[in-house]
């Protein structure tokens, strides 16, 4: 295990399952002569292994085994089988508002919770006006946590666990609550993190947040260990499989509605796909994902529709900032643009592109032919950079003019005062 800031070698955890009370008394009272209980087993068989200064995503639909396996790692529970082990302090924000007491006041569970993960008190004195200033709980810090919204639970856990300053920090979807400002907060505070070699396990249904945050991903199945690996491929892997049981539910496929046949159909090719996207230099072969404000570049996406008269489809193109603000995007459908034939290159021209410097995420959504159903979300191989070569900021680069002139200024009952009564 050296060299690793986390390792897991076939770690997996069991619960048992009583059909009701009194078997669980029974096999009890049994001394072991008694089974009354079956074994439902939430995670199965995983291994890991994270460097210094890797962040690590978690994905998986709900009871996929994701927050079992944060909780084994955090400490609050015991495998069943396999073994882990973790090197230097570990911090988790596993639940809004674990751990806190709802009687105390803000600050009274700063200290409480900052003790029970391994600060003393006067570390945690010295520290408190940082986690308060974070927080922004403003005078409520001295207010019992029962009278917070669970939108200021995050703010003080989160404040809290970041605080510790671990080598290890493990987050189980905690941004799903929270205003943008205070999102926009801890994105950064986990980038900083990355930057000064902490390592971090990230669990969220946002497969965006996942892909912008995370090296390396696995996708949680059943407590089975479906897929691993670099994070694009992983969410990219996780959405087929989700639009895979969609399609299923929806009935996509009328007269064949079973999932292995629905599956065989899919490998066959026989449902609308995007097969590649990919950014180039306008009109050219130069395949390109770094560029300068001004230039100009294309998207080509490449896709396949088997039985386009019963399932039209729409594509949609969206750039992305690395702090996840949707900075613009274009549809066909938005544009009435009909996607005929059962295959082809849908070309996205984006002429003299004012973004300003960034990196940006450029994902490609397969429509229905209302534009309301997803497909696929697909993801560029890589983000796309810009670079710019002057002092302008924000998003955009304005399309402006100065201009000096001699207009009176308005008064304020809408005409204008005379230019000698100015100054």
């Amino acid at each position: 295990m050296k060299g690793y800031s986390l390792e897991t070698e076939g770690l997996g955890k069991a619960f048992r399952l009583y059909p009701s009370p009194l078997k669980r008394i029974a096999e009890a009272a049994s001394f072991g002569h008694y089974k009354g209980h079956h074994e439902f087993w939430a995670l199965k068989d995983v291994s890991l292994r994270l460097k210094p200064g890797s962040t690590f995503g978690l994905c998986g639909a709900n009871g996929a085994g994701k927050s079992t396996l944060l909780k084994l790692l955090a400490g609050t529970t015991a495998p069943t089988v396999g073994r882990y082990r973790i090197n230097g302090r570990v911090a988790s924000l596993l639940e809004l508002g674990a751990g806190f007491h709802m009687d105390f006041t803000g600050r009274a569970n700063i200290i409480m919770n900052g003790v029970m993960m391994g600060i003393s008190r006067r570390e945690l004195e010295k520290k408190m006006d940082s986690i308060i200033e974070f927080a922004e709980l403003g005078d409520y810090i001295d207010e019992p946590v029962r009278t917070y919204s669970s939108g200021m639970g995050l703010r003080l856990g989160f404040s809290v666990a970041v605080a510790v300053d671990p080598d290890v920090m493990i987050i189980d979807e905690v941004f799903a609550v929270g205003d943008m400002y205070f999102q926009k907060k801890c994105v950064d505070r986990i980038f900083e993190f990355k930057q000064r070699g902490k390592t971090i396990l990230f669990c969220s249904h946002s497969l965006y947040d996942i892909r912008q945050l995370c090296d390396e991903a696995i996708w949680l199945d059943r407590g089975n260990d479906m897929a691993q690996g670099d994070s694009v491929e992983v969410t990219n892997k996780y959405m087929a499989y989700q639009r895979h049981h969609i399609d299923a539910a929806e009935g996509i496929v009328t007269d064949h509605t079973d999932a292995s046949d629905l599956e065989s159909r899919r490998s066959k090719g026989e449902l609308p796909e995007i097969l590649d996207a990919r950014v180039y230099r306008s009109d050219t072969n130069e395949e390109c994902y770094e560029l300068t404000t001004g230039d100009s570049f294309e998207v080509r996406v490449w896709w396949k529709n088997p039985a386009p008269e019963n399932t039209p489809i729409q594509i949609g193109i969206g750039f992305l900032r690395q702090d996840m603000t949707t900075c613009g995007g274009a549809s066909t459908n938005f544009d009435r643009i009909q996607l005929e034939g059962r295959e082809g290159c849908l070309v996205l021209k984006m002429p003299d592109i004012q973004l300003l410097s960034g990196r940006f995420l450029v994902p490609v959504v397969l429509f229905d032919g209302e534009g309301v159903h997803r497909y696929q979300e697909y993801s560029l191989r890589d983000n796309l950079i810009v670079r710019t070569n002057t002092r302008d900021i924000g998003l955009f680069l304005l399309n402006h003019a100065w201009e000096q002139t001699t207009h009176s200024v308005p008064a304020e009952d809408g005409g204008t005062i005379p230019k000698e009564r100015v100054g």
